[in-house]
């Protein structure tokens, strides 16, 4: 999840971590902060995310800033009861879960086995950083509880300094040194930059949300589309509202009478431009409740003539057409429905006989020894 794109995807990961471990005695949070006036020197800090206590705390020499933090995430495994580690380091975790850390990593996650510090299972989960304070019911953002401790370890034996002298952003911060190496990242990274217009709120109904991104693309069901694709079906282009022009977009929205203010040459006028570029539900709906009423006046809105009740008809002009169109009667469509099915049975027939007639080979099967020690079953 990219700081920037992704913000608020980051703080409801954070808030959903934040709820299930507040009252977890077994988890703990795990932080890396870098001296100021050393070279690949790390201050490492673990809080209990129930309480939000220090529980260990020290200074680690690395080559790396992902180096530090894998080690980090080690030393914070040797704490008692350790059953889930929450770390912002995305590239750490995402190495423990490859199997692929540093070598002093691994050796000291193998002394930790060897001397049975390691007695249960541990979860590494990844805590988005610098979400800033959580809502209170949520609980606290431990989180940045723990940067701020392993900042202030950083600082032990310096003159202490204002907080408006210290930088807002460390130079190793997620934030800074972002990397986009996953083919997600990456294809998210191209869509985004292509958004022109904002998607479709989420509690707008599917039709709304279809109609609201034809309108943003100009590309709206008009009479003249609909004539051009099904000619058989729509039949008139004109407009009904006034009877005069061809019903295009341009016509239905602001050319139609009375149209729209700011309307000029035919362009998209200012008031319905910054709609369709909100992302409000309100606004949204108020959109395309009024783009709809635009393209139902706009339509054919005449009545067929009363028949009796065994005929069915079918407009010719459909929703959007004249409404001079062909009779069918129900009589004749379950005929023509009929007669469908029984070209369908025949067919059926045909290929079930001539699939019979070929001699299908003998199934063949191979024995192969000691299958079910080689297969095994997950739950």
């Amino acid at each position: 999840m990219h700081p920037q794109n992704d913000h608020e995807r980051r703080r409801a990961r954070a808030i959903a971590l934040t709820k299930n471990h507040r009252d977890d005695p077994h988890a703990y949070y795990v932080d890396l902060a870098k001296y100021p006036h050393m070279k690949n020197a790390y201050a490492a800090a673990v809080l209990r995310a129930s309480t939000g206590e220090i529980t260990s705390a020290g200074s680690i020499r690395c080559k790396t800033p992902a180096q530090a933090e894998e080690y980090a995430i080690a030393f914070a495994m040797h704490t008692t009861g350790c059953h889930t580690i929450l770390s912002d380091a995305k590239t750490a975790v995402i190495n423990y879960s490859h199997d692929s850390v540093h070598p002093t990593t691994t050796r000291v996650l193998t002394a930790l086995t060897q001397h049975g510090r390691m007695t249960n299972n541990v979860t590494i989960k990844w805590f988005p950083a610098h979400t800033g304070d959580l809502n209170e019911p949520d609980g606290p953002n431990r989180n940045e509880e723990a940067d701020r401790e392993a900042h202030a370890l950083t600082r032990r034996g310096l003159p202490s300094l204002p907080l408006e002298s210290e930088p807002a952003t460390d130079p190793d911060s997620e934030d800074v040194n972002y990397a986009i190496t996953q083919y997600g990242e990456v294809l998210q990274w191209y869509r985004t930059s292509r958004i022109k217009y904002p998607p479709p709120h989420r509690d707008l109904t599917r039709n709304k949300a279809t109609t609201l991104r034809q309108l943003q693309a100009r590309a709206i069901w008009t009479p003249v589309l609909a004539k051009h694709i099904c000619p058989e079906i729509y039949h008139t282009d004109t407009c009904q509202r006034c009877g005069r022009a061809r019903a295009t977009q341009n016509h239905i929205l602001w050319e139609c009478l009375p149209p729209p203010p700011n309307t000029q040459n035919g362009q998209i006028p200012e008031e319905i431009d910054k709609k369709i570029t909100s992302e409000e539900y309100e606004t949204q709906r108020d959109t395309v409740r009024h783009d709809l009423g635009y393209q139902h006046a706009a339509k054919d809105t005449s009545k067929p003539t009363h028949r009796d009740k065994g005929t069915a008809i079918l407009t010719g002009g459909g929703h959007t057409g004249s409404g001079n169109g062909d009779t069918i009667t129900t009589r004749d469509l379950l005929q023509v429905l009929r007669e469908r099915d029984r070209l369908l049975s025949t067919l059926l027939e045909r290929l079930t006989v001539a699939g019979a007639a070929q001699p299908q080979p003998a199934p063949t099967f191979q024995v192969i020894p000691n299958l079910s020690q080689n297969i095994t079953l997950g739950t």
